[in-house]
């Protein structure tokens, strides 16, 4: 990963959107949740809310039944994403840059949610693990995950069974 700073107005943008996504899913699913991912493509398009319970398939982000969650509501950072410009239209300095970028935002985004407290504290936040995904996963995906969960065995059980290179 290249080491990049968040963009103000995406982190904003992001942290708005999916605020109000969690709160509407909790609203009318009273699941036992473990994970919250914000989830992106290779592209680095504008993310997607997903979520997974507790069980034995809580890692499975794509089949989970809280995939693409309130997506209506995600969409509406697309325009910031999209001001920005596509990634294939620019160099490869550029584009690589701006890619870390837009992922460092989706991480401070749900990093300054963990810290008004949407996820819980002590222990009810240690059964939560927060998550910024590419899809198809890759190496990155741990390092965001280590970046924004607390040292635990949930964090430990995700990384020994689902993260890639970990």
């Amino acid at each position: 990963m290249v080491a990049s700073d968040p963009i103000p107005a995406l982190v904003d943008a992001i942290a708005e959107a999916t605020d109000e996504a969690i709160r509407r899913l909790r609203s009318e699913h009273r699941a036992d949740f473990c994970v919250y991912a914000l989830v992106t493509s290779g592209e680095a398009y504008r993310p997607y809310l997903t979520a997974t319970v507790h069980g034995k398939s809580r890692w499975d982000l794509a089949d989970s039944p809280y995939a693409l969650v309130a997506d209506e509501i995600l969409a509406r950072t697309d325009v910031e994403f999209t001001a920005r410009g596509q990634l294939h239209d620019m160099d490869v300095p550029d584009a690589e840059e701006e890619y870390w970028r837009r992922l460092t935002s989706m991480e401070a985004a749900l990093r300054r949610l963990d810290e008004t407290g949407l996820f819980g504290t002590g222990v009810e936040r240690a059964r939560i693990l927060l998550v910024v995904a590419t899809m198809p996963p890759d190496e990155s995906d741990a390092g965001f995950a280590r970046r924004l969960n607390p040292a635990g065995p949930l964090l430990d059980a995700w990384l020994a069974e689902a993260a890639e290179g970990a």
